[in-house]
């Protein structure tokens, strides 16, 4: 399972005056990235394209330098790969952290690998896997709402329109280190994973983000017609979405 096939999109959507979205594709070395620039800070588009190429970096270099630095030492208890994405994570963090207290993103990453999707995130950018024609969230959103949906205080329906939906609660840059959730699994032939910022997935439902996966083969086209029809259900905030496909 070694052919990957990939291809990221970003819009500014209808409702934004620029994008604070950055995202990075490197189907070659197996991993993906997407960052979400705080819309209540004023650097927000600052802040997602700094710690994507911060990120981006270091996994590039832990990826093909044996003997490199690890910033924050190892976990011996985790994998590898999930080593190499938290702390290019931890590290855009400390970065971001002291080059400006103003500026804050979400990031997601997945790094595939030995047949492994291993999947790191700080904040409400989300990574799908679709198997099966299924869809599976395999990421936890960090925001208020998705806390109260958790606890059973608020409704689904409740949770889309609430007004704080944007609230996060754990984000790059906020504080001197982060902790970032992480998981790995078994990827079988035909898997697909789908990466968004939530101008995506806060636009349409799981079932609609499906229905246009599985109703169009080209990953290409696929992504170019979710960010149009989350444009269609109102465009809120910027939209990016990369899609993996796994053969």
């Amino acid at each position: 399972m070694n052919n990957i096939t990939a291809y990221g999109k970003t819009d500014i959507g209808l409702k934004r005056h620029r994008n604070e979205d950055s995202y990075a594709v490197e189907p070659d070395s197996g991993f993906f990235i997407i960052a979400d620039g705080m819309g209540g800070h004023t650097t927000g588009d600052m802040a997602s394209a700094m710690a994507v190429e911060i990120a981006r970096d270091f996994i590039r270099k832990a990826l093909t330098d044996s003997e490199i630095t690890w910033p924050f030492g190892v976990d011996y208890l985790l994998p590898i790969e999930i080593n190499m994405i938290s702390s290019a994570i931890r590290l855009a963090n400390r970065h971001i952290f002291n080059e400006s207290k103003g500026m804050a993103t979400t990031m997601v990453v997945l790094l595939i690998k030995d047949g492994k999707a291993n999947v790191c995130h700080v904040g409400d950018s989300r990574l799908y896997r679709i198997r099966d024609n299924r869809i599976k969230q395999m990421t936890e959103d960090h925001s208020l709402v998705a806390d109260e949906l958790r606890q059973g205080t608020i409704t689904r329906e409740q949770a889309r329109t609430h007004s704080l939906r944007h609230i996060v609660t754990r984000a790059i840059g906020v504080r001197a280190d982060i902790k970032c959730d992480c998981a790995v699994e078994d990827i079988i032939s035909k898997d697909m994973f789908l990466l968004c910022s939530d101008g995506l997935s806060g636009m349409l439902e799981d079932s609609e983000i499906l229905s246009i996966v599985k109703e169009t083969s080209d990953i290409k086209e696929c992504c170019e017609t979710l960010i149009k029809k989350a444009n269609e259900e109102g465009g809120n905030d910027n939209i990016t979405v990369i899609l993996v496909k796994c053969d």
